[in-house]
């Protein structure tokens, strides 16, 4: 299997599931207005939609789930993931003010205890990057990059809306290229998605191949393969590199199956205590995080 590059930042590029504010001083607020903008009541509101379990590519072994929890009025979306031993590794929160193709977010990782915020300044037409590692500094990274308008942007989760948007034209054998916010290199890559023939068994889905718009780093890059249900137009499967990493900090390569029945609420509250716990652990995060992320992502 190519690799997206010789480094771990780089082999996390093409990630859906896969992560702003206009000024650096709002750097420290960034978190903390994602927990005012979604407030208490999401807690009551949020409902899982939902699960998502990744397995290894090349050996099937389960390596994450991931929960996927939507407010009433779907504007916020939230995620947890848990190790195979149901503990938290991960948490995100994406908030849709900003378009259903550009969602801004906040990525907290729970072992290497750092996270990662990704927003659309509106005003200004600019991507800004919020970086916080507490094993290294107590100061967040804070960059901006301003979009060509000769492509549409879209971040993280929101290239789910772009397939469904793009739906027709896609199957009838159009490409579509877009801007997608690369958060390890605070930067913006162009990526091609097109309709492909789907690598695994199926008689229901529809497949999609995602990859670099550059013939040199398209040589050294896997596409991320794309699977939907062709009626529901709903996401079934996902294959490639994922924002999750190992132990090492290894972005891991994955094949995600996701379900929509048999979820239940419950799923969106069960790790609260959890998550308060590893909140109080981590400086860069408030202390009420969990409000907005009350178990904890597309």
């Amino acid at each position: 299997m190519r690799r997206l590059l010789a480094t771990a930042a780089t082999r996390s590029l093409l990630v859906p599931a896969l992560f702003t504010l206009a000024q650096a001083a709002h750097a420290n607020t960034l978190v903390t207005q994602t927990v005012a903008q979604t407030g208490a009541q999401t807690v009551a509101q949020t409902v899982a939609q939902t699960i998502g379990e990744a397995f290894d590519l090349n050996t099937n072994k389960p390596l994450y789930s991931e929960t996927h929890c939507v407010s009433g009025d779907a504007l916020t979306r939230e995620v947890i993931y848990k190790d195979p031993e149901n503990q938290l590794i991960a948490y995100k929160v994406l908030r849709y003010d900003t378009g259903s193709n550009t969602p801004s977010y906040v990525q907290h990782n729970v072992h290497s205890q750092d996270s990662i915020a990704v927003e659309l300044e509106q005003e200004r037409q600019e991507i800004i990057f919020t970086a916080t590692d507490a094993n290294r500094s107590e100061q967040p990274s804070v960059a901006s990059v301003k979009p060509s308008a000769a492509l549409p942007v879209v971040i993280d989760a929101g290239f789910d809306a772009f397939v469904r948007e793009n739906w027709q034209s896609l199957v009838a054998g159009e490409s579509k290229q877009f801007q997608f916010p690369f958060a390890a290199r605070e930067s913006l890559v162009e990526l091609s998605i097109a309709s492909a023939s789907c690598s695994y068994a199926t008689d229901s889905d529809q497949c999609f191949s995602l990859e670099l718009n550059n013939w040199l780093l398209n040589i050294l890059a896997d596409p991320i393969e794309l699977g939907y249900d062709a009626k529901l137009q709903r996401l079934t499967r996902f294959r490639g590199i994922s924002n999750i990493s190992d132990g090492q900090g290894e972005a891991l390569a994955v094949d995600i199956h996701y379900r929509y029945d048999d979820v239940v609420a419950l799923d969106c509250a069960v790790d609260e205590e959890v998550l308060t716990q590893e909140a109080a652990a981590t400086e860069t995060l408030p202390r009420d995080f969990t409000r907005a992320a009350p178990s904890v992502h597309l």
